[in-house]
């Protein structure tokens, strides 16, 4: 399950929003790109992580120190988490005369019931939902009671000491735009989403921690081994519109950022680095060398 929520929007982990720490071998992975006069790095992340996972390595934390300015997929802002409330309502609830349950199958329908039931959420606030915006709620819902955090996550991590260290943060989608991303969905694209979500969460296996260990150690295999299957699920529809567009208009904006110059640490969903059609991948197929796993 673990798989399909990381890859997620990241403003839905900002804005919905006492054990030995973890510490897994290795750390995640870290790409390099550099020529005369700029120095980028890209680096992999989950957007919402349990708080005593260490994943701090120290190429990572030498990488970050070093860069001067910040990237995102999506602002980070105080500003932009509190426009988020209006985007939902103008994105992420049905018309006043149709409830999520009416458009779900039979079997979705029940399912639908017991989660909402065992993650104790407003029911109905859930049946106002459109069956994108309410497959996010039950993810996050679903990842805080395994004890993950969007606090933890490396975005909001990373952001609050970019803007402690004075760096310059930018991002490459506005939260409008990340939210259109599913909202801007058929129909019948976002219900098979909701209905493959429902089931992840139904029959999870104790992968979330796997994969969140196998994140932290720079395991690449293991996540696209898991990834792939589900990607599969979700449907090309999903897929491109969640990954592969994406990944597209990411390396064309990193080579533009190359042409330039500064050192910048770009901070992205592990999911749009590993698997077909990833980023590092689109780079080097246009002959960026991208130094790196």
């Amino acid at each position: 399950m673990r798989s399909l929520f990381a890859a997620l929007l990241a403003v839905s982990a900002w804005a919905l929003a006492a054990c030995a720490p973890t510490a897994p071998q290795g750390e995640p992975a870290l790409w390099r790109i550099a020529d005369a006069d700029s120095e980028i790095w890209l680096f992999g992340t989950v957007h919402v992580l349990p708080p005593d996972l260490r994943w701090r390595g120290e190429r990572v934390n030498a990488a970050f120190a070093s860069a001067d300015e910040f990237v995102t997929e999506t602002d980070t802002s105080p500003e932009a988490n509190a426009a988020f409330p209006s985007l939902a309502a103008r994105y992420g609830l049905l018309p006043a005369e149709q409830s999520l349950s009416a458009l779900l199958a039979p079997a979705d329908r029940a399912r639908l019931a017991e989660i909402v039931q065992e993650l104790r959420l407003d029911a109905g606030q859930i049946e106002r939902m459109r069956p994108w915006f309410a497959a996010l709620q039950l993810s996050y819902a679903y990842a805080v009671r395994e004890g993950h955090s969007a606090d933890a996550g490396v975005e909001t991590v990373l952001a609050a000491e970019a803007r402690q260290r004075g760096k310059r943060l930018s991002f490459f989608e506005t939260p409008e735009e990340q939210i259109r991303i599913l909202a801007d969905l058929p129909p019948a694209d976002q219900t098979h989403f909701l209905a493959v979500t429902l089931r992840q969460i139904a029959e999870e296996d104790g992968s979330l921690a796997d994969s969140d260990a196998a994140w932290a150690r720079g395991d690449l295999a293991a996540l696209n081994a898991a990834l792939a299957p589900q990607w599969e699920e979700a449907g090309p529809v999903v897929h491109e519109a969640v990954i592969l567009r994406r990944n597209r208009a990411w390396a064309d904006e990193i080579a533009a950022r190359l042409d330039g110059s500064g050192r910048i640490f770009i901070a992205v969903g592990a999911a749009h680095l590993v698997g077909d059609g990833n980023v590092v991948d689109l780079l080097r197929a246009r002959g960026t060398d991208v130094e790196g796993p």
